[in-house]
């Protein structure tokens, strides 16, 4: 389906696919954690000065800037896909605050104060903010998001979780207050810089969001608007606001542009910057050209990956930690790393965070390759083979079935991979590939018993591991883990909700992380290095978001720079 307002833009994207023609590169490292303050009511933040250096004077604008595309649903509140479409739809909509370069800075927001207990943040909205059709943006617009965004199910609250707010009060023109039932600690980047604020008059009167997919209803005050979205082919076309509250922006056109092959298309001039993806087996020697003019190559350690689920509500096998620990002594993470990322990345870390993140726990269990001890636990479980045929049953003496559902086009190598490394322990598996849109349906829905499931976030705020993990959770996310129930581990998860000490908060998380990689309902394979390619001559304030954009998107694209051409603070900008 296409919508359309510019549709002289078809014909451009039909010269840039002559060269090159759909690729998606996945991503990832370092996160900030947002600590409460001790004071009564301190000041979190305030607007700076407008002190950051501006674009040089012969670089005051970027006509157009041409990234790789790929379908993640129209960027609507409630359409967007995934992490790439939260950034998508993030260059329309604003949030409260946002990061830069150096963490959390005012947006909508020029300043916030929070109460000593934790529980109730007021915000002061800025002033002469409007909407994209003129109208003035309000704290009522504000009050309005919250309230909707709560009573409809198809809402797509990347990391964040709005149940804990138990009320949003308009206090005058300017300010509101968000109150909360208990203090929850990552409230900042899951909430306050994660949740768009939408427009009353353009969403009041309509019941179901999720099925209004027209492009005339992104309606934002962000500095973009999408004029063009192709979904089959994953291409959209970004237009300044002139009238962005900020100034005019920076980069004047994004232009996410689908390609066959990103690194040949960045060498043609397609396309302006990339990422690397799992499964383009990028070698030194592919990399060296981009590493010299007018190239240029910047990197941080993976927050993404590529993760083996165990689906523990299937029962037998996957219910027993003893079938799942003989996988992870057999299965080598590290073999994986250089056949698949051909080294550019780390083996997965059991406990679910990312090693490049401030809170990973380096001292747990890490599962050396050891097919013998594998083999012992799948003998003492009573996965054993009874004939000499070298494959092994149920202990009932039933096949073992293991179906293996995973995205065909990016995890085919790592899954064909898996099966040779469980067929040296008598385990044999059956490869099931899927489209993505499938396959993030299928585990949403925990339609599988074993899968591989690509997601970022891990350097994100730690709350992760419980919106993941806890059985109490509530998230109907694809990376979900299912039927996973340890009441420690649940006891854990929720004491580091609301504690707002960080060091008190650290110690909770690494024992969580103890527990996980203890019980295995996930094995973590890879963490791909977060690798950005780009000609600096076209644009050159890309940097990487601590913590990742929002609540941890691990991607390059902070609209922050695309608006500012700078890596820190808000300069004002001038008309063109």
């Amino acid at each position: 389906m296409i919508y359309s307002v510019q549709l002289r833009w078809m014909f451009a994207l039909l010269c840039i696919l002559s060269l090159a023609a759909c690729g998606q590169a996945p991503p990832s490292a370092a996160p900030t954690a947002a600590s409460l303050p001790t004071s009564e009511s301190e000041v979190v933040a305030q607007a700076p000065d407008e002190q950051a250096t501006a674009p040089p004077a012969a670089m005051q604008h970027v006509e157009v800037l041409r990234l790789p595309g790929g379908d993640f649903g129209l960027p609507s509140p409630f359409t967007y896909s995934r992490g790439p479409g939260f950034v998508r739809m993030s260059f329309i909509y604003d949030t409260l605050i946002w990061k830069d370069s150096e963490g959390f800075i005012p947006w909508l927001a020029t300043e916030w104060t929070v109460s000593a207990d934790g529980t109730r943040w007021e915000f002061t909205l800025r002033e002469g903010v409007r909407w994209h059709d003129g109208t003035p943006l309000t704290v009522d617009d504000v009050v309005f998001t919250f309230d909707y965004l709560a009573n409809q199910p198809s809402a797509v609250l990347l990391g964040g979780t709005l149940e804990i707010i138990s009320s949003v009060e308009q206090l005058d023109e300017q300010r509101v207050a968000i109150v909360l039932e208990q203090p929850y600690a990552p409230f900042l980047s899951n909430i306050a810089g994660t949740l768009p604020i939408i427009p009353r008059h353009i969403w009041e009167e309509i019941d179901e969001p999720a099925q209004a997919a027209t492009l005339e209803l992104l309606i934002g005050s962000g500095p973009y608007q999408l004029t063009q979205y192709d979904q089959a082919s994953g291409a959209y076309l970004y237009e300044a606001n002139q009238d962005f509250w900020l100034g005019t922006p920076y980069v004047q056109r994004i232009e996410l542009v689908p390609v066959a092959d990103a690194l040949l298309s960045l060498q043609q001039g397609a396309i302006d910057a990339t990422g690397i993806s799992v499964d383009s087996s990028v070698t030194a020697e592919v990399l060296a050209p981009f590493r010299e003019p007018p190239f240029a190559i910047m990197s941080t350690g993976g927050e993404w990956n590529a993760a083996l689920h165990f689906n523990l509500a299937k029962g037998p096998p996957y219910d027993d930690v003893r079938f799942r620990q003989a996988l992870a002594y057999t299965i080598d993470r590290e073999e994986l790393v250089q056949r698949v990322l051909l080294g550019n990345g780390e083996p997965g870390n059991p406990g679910g965070v990312a090693p490049s993140s401030s809170w990973y726990n380096p001292d747990v269990a890490a599962y050396a390759v050891d097919r013998e001890r594998a083999a012992a636990l799948l003998d003492e479980a009573g996965y054993q083979d009874t004939n000499g045929d070298g494959i092994r049953t149920m202990p009932d003496g039933q096949p073992l079935d293991l179906q293996l559902y995973f995205d065909g086009a990016s995890m085919a190598r790592t899954a064909e991979l898996l099966r040779a490394m469980l067929q040296e322990v008598g385990i044999p598996l059956t490869l099931r590939p899927n489209d993505r849109p499938s396959q993030d349906a299928l585990t949403a829905d925990g339609n599988y018993g074993i899968a591989i499931i690509g997601y970022g976030g891990l350097g994100g705020d730690p709350d992760r591991l419980r919106q993941t993990f806890a059985s109490t959770s509530r998230s109907r996310s694809f990376s979900r883990a299912h039927g996973y129930a340890n009441p420690t581990f649940d006891q854990l998860a929720s004491e580091q909700f609301t504690t707002t000490d960080e060091a008190q908060r650290k110690a909770l998380v690494f024992t969580m992380q103890e527990l996980l990689a203890e019980d295995v309902p996930v094995l973590p394979l890879y963490h791909p290095l977060n690798m950005h390619l780009y000609r600096p001559e076209v644009f050159a304030a890309w940097y990487y978001t601590p913590g990742g954009i929002g609540s941890g998107v691990p991607i390059w694209w902070n609209k922050h720079a695309f608006v500012t051409g700078t890596q820190t603070g808000l300069p004002m900008r001038d008309g063109l």
